[in-house]
């Protein structure tokens, strides 16, 4: 798979965008949207406006800067469903929101659910299915796993891992039948700062447990 744009921007945030479930396998461009989901979802979707549904839920700022793109989409695929597939998920459902900054650093929000065949998803498939991938990674190395206490959404699970020269964390969190994920990608250099990484994950996170979601009372 070739991905476009600069080489060293490609290699610091594609793990992110595929961590993310934000891309289909293997494809540099969304496909367009199905009239149907569900039990007739066969082939890999990424557009706007697939799952508006989903898309609404989604935070539209982070610190007063709206996303760079929002789309939506589901998974169907062996290739792409991965470790889903062994716990019976035959479609993942998608929402994210992507802010990029340019030079490899970039925070992505999303939103996953389960198709409406099968079992509903469950928070421990999610965080399997991205250390795995952290772990199985071609590029990827000093993976680490914590259960941290985070503002706004209470005990995470968090990994961090380091692709190539990007520094990338995952933060997953459940919010009823719906899972959080957060990627923060920074690229690791001279200017690079560990504090702002793990401040923008923290906001991200805020940001993101902030936003309300159907059938879960705020407290």
């Amino acid at each position: 798979m070739r991905v476009p744009g600069a080489r060293h921007r490609a290699a610091s945030f594609a793990l992110a965008v595929l961590l993310a479930i934000l891309a289909a396998a293997c494809s540099s461009a969304p496909t367009p949207a199905p009239t149907t989901l569900g039990a007739t979802c066969l082939t890999d979707t990424r557009a706007r406006g697939t799952f508006p549904e989903l898309e609404a839920l989604l935070p539209r700022g982070m610190i007063e800067a709206a996303p760079t793109t929002v789309d939506s989409g589901a998974n169907c695929t062996q290739a792409t469903l991965g470790t889903y597939r062994s716990h019976g998920v035959g479609e993942l459902r998608f929402a994210g929101a992507t802010w990029d900054y340019g030079n490899g650093d970039a925070t992505v929000v999303a939103l996953l659910e389960a198709g409406p065949v099968g079992p509903p998803m469950q928070v421990a498939w999610v965080e399997e299915f991205y250390t795995t991938g952290a772990v199985n990674g071609r590029h990827t190395g000093e993976v680490k796993t914590a259960r941290p206490v985070m503002p706004g959404a209470g005990q995470v699970f968090l990994l961090e891992t380091v692709n190539d020269l990007s520094l990338q964390t995952v933060v997953i969190w459940p919010a009823g039948q719906l899972t959080w994920v957060v990627i923060v990608a920074t690229t690791i250099g001279p200017d690079a700062s560990r504090t702002g990484h793990d401040q923008r994950v923290a906001t991200a996170v805020e940001v993101a447990s902030s936003v309300p979601v159907p059938g879960i009372v705020a407290e």
